[in-house]
């Protein structure tokens, strides 16, 4: 074992309180100011804020609905959106099929093909 860990077991090692701890320690327990809070007043302590706190905690909370809402805005956009783009790529896609079929019929009623192909 090397020096520092020798030294360290030394500092850790179980020692008995001295002679009146316990009974110095209740006496100083009991001589410290008595804040009542226990139990439910820990909790309600919370809710004892100055109003200028309960007025930075709904501000708070304000700008983070805020925000939810507004990115939820963004999402609805965004999905209408690629909803349009699909609906814009179909339609051009049945435009396009209808155009071809309408050249096939010109080209046989003229009887020679188009030098403009879709």
């Amino acid at each position: 074992m090397n020096p520092f860990e020798e030294k360290l077991r030394n500092a850790l090692r179980r020692e008995a309180a001295p002679e009146g701890f316990a009974e110095k320690v209740l006496a100083r327990t009991r001589s410290l100011p008595q804040s009542g809070i226990s139990g439910w007043g820990q909790f309600s302590r919370y809710f004892s804020l100055s109003p200028l706190r309960w007025a930075a905690v709904a501000a708070v909370c304000l700008f983070i609905v805020a925000g939810l809402v507004r990115h939820q805005r963004q999402e609805r956009l965004r999905r209408e959106g690629e909803m349009a783009r699909a609906q814009v790529t179909q339609a051009l896609r049945i435009a396009s099929a209808k155009l071809n079929v309408a050249r096939r019929k010109v080209e046989e009623i003229d009887g020679e093909p188009s030098p403009h192909r879709l």
